[in-house]
């Protein structure tokens, strides 16, 4: 019976299934009080009612904003001292470390008229939550190391830019995740960003230049991470620029190019690979080709292994031993792959009674080709790029004007010309 179920009926874009899997993800002891609540900022400043004259006197008097900016700076300097100690030097370390002094200098250290009221409030919040959990040890260095170069590579784009970044990075670090189940959602989420970055590069290559496209790129990709939140166990992010008539226009598209894309065959040669990669780390890179049994130590090496991946990994079925147990080799990247869907089936992800051999038959479809296939179900796409002037359709569906609260069709010049001054600048907004 298992031979029969198709590999297209294990759909993974199923709220409930990474609700479960985000339940058993869950790490106790990393979402509890890691946060330092002695350390110098970490009392609680009160929001900033962000207009009329509450904001002008807040920008105005050196006595209320001073504490803001002072823990903005304490926060961006323990990003950077963060990556100075544990980045590996080079030219990304480099261009990171300089990113983050130009927004210190320029977006915390400005004139104060020129502080932003999300820099003062959700900025502000969520940079001293990636400072503090930097430090957290319970959170694997590399992964650490990664999220916080990911932080200083988009410290150079649009405001609204900048701080979905800075919440994107402060969530990886609080909804820390461990075991196997943990590792999925980070695979599954990774997936994701991934292909519909390709997808919107795709879709507004072809409408915006290329200044216009670099801009809202980051928007865009929200916006179709928003449309698909619930089948894909995200969370929903408010952003103006994350227009919904994106999501109506693209959104199919986007959602039909991730069942294609992340499947259960895709998802366990990914996990494969992670299996690979930590027995080598944990033992010898000798043992991707044979190392003598002697030198493995078994109970050590299951322990750690276990630590990582939890027990649904058996160190068993990612070892194969010589005949006369002479030598030891790591299995096969299928083997793995069969051993990790098998694996997902006991924690849930996948029907119990699915053939691993036929999920792993199916090919992995390259991203490129997966747009092709579904393309026909973006709407409304030009053959000509597109201007700022050229239509209503291109001002409401490139400029945010469906989630503009309060915009007139007499104000639609005026929005026009504030959001194209906005994201042609870009860099320095």
């Amino acid at each position: 019976m298992s031979a029969n179920i198709e590999p297209s009926h294990c759909v993974l874009s199923n709220a409930s299934l990474w609700q479960r899997l985000q339940h058993q993800a869950t790490a106790p002891s990393i979402a509890g009080g890691a946060l330092r609540a002695n350390s110098p900022s970490s009392h609680h400043l009160p929001s900033v009612n962000p207009t009329g004259k509450t904001w002008s006197e807040f920008t105005q008097s050196k006595i209320a904003h001073q504490p803001y900016v002072q823990q903005l700076n304490e926060s961006i300097k323990s990003v950077r001292e963060f990556i100075q100690q544990h980045a590996a030097h080079g030219p990304q370390t480099q261009k990171a470390l300089g990113k983050i002094q130009d927004f210190a200098a320029t977006k915390i250290n400005c004139r104060p008229a020129s502080l932003t009221p999300l820099m003062v409030n959700e900025n502000r919040r969520n940079l001293w939550l990636i400072a503090q959990r930097l430090q957290n040890e319970s959170i694997p260095l590399a992964q650490r190391i990664g999220l916080a170069l990911t932080l200083a590579e988009g410290l150079d784009v649009c405001a609204e830019g900048v701080s979905l970044n800075i919440l994107s990075c402060a969530s990886e670090l609080i909804n820390q995740q461990q075991g196997l189940a943990g590792l999925i959602i980070h695979i599954k989420n990774q997936l994701i960003d991934q292909q519909l970055l390709q997808l919107v590069r795709y879709i507004d290559n072809k409408q915006l230049s290329p200044g216009q496209a670099k801009a809202l790129e980051i928007h865009h990709v929200q916006a179709l991470k928003n449309h698909v939140a619930n089948q894909w166990g995200l969370t929903v992010v408010s952003d103006r620029y994350a227009t919904e008539t994106y999501q109506q226009q693209v959104g199919p598209m986007a959602a039909l190019l991730l069942e294609k894309t992340i499947t259960p065959a895709a998802l366990a040669y990914l996990v494969a690979d992670q299996i690979g990669e930590k027995l080598t780390e944990f033992t010898s890179e000798n043992l991707k080709t044979g190392m003598a049994c002697g030198e493995l130590k078994t109970e050590p090496l299951r322990r750690l292994m276990q630590a990582e991946f939890g027990a649904n990994i058996d160190l068993q079925h990612c070892l194969q031993f010589s005949d006369d147990y002479s030598t030891v080799t790591l299995q096969s990247r299928r083997a793995l792959a069969s051993h990790a869907i098998e694996a997902f089936q006991r924690i849930g992800l996948l029907p119990a009674d699915a053939s691993p051999r036929f999920l792993l038959s199916q090919q992995e479809l390259p991203t490129h080709q997966a747009i092709e296939q579904t393309s026909h179900l973006a709407r409304y796409l030009a053959s000509e790029p597109a201007t700022w002037g050229s239509s209503p359709w291109n001002t409401s569906f490139w400029l945010g004007q469906t989630l503009l609260h309060g915009f007139s069709k007499d104000d639609s010049d005026d929005e026009r010309r504030k959001s194209e001054r906005h994201h042609i600048g870009a860099k320095t907004a």
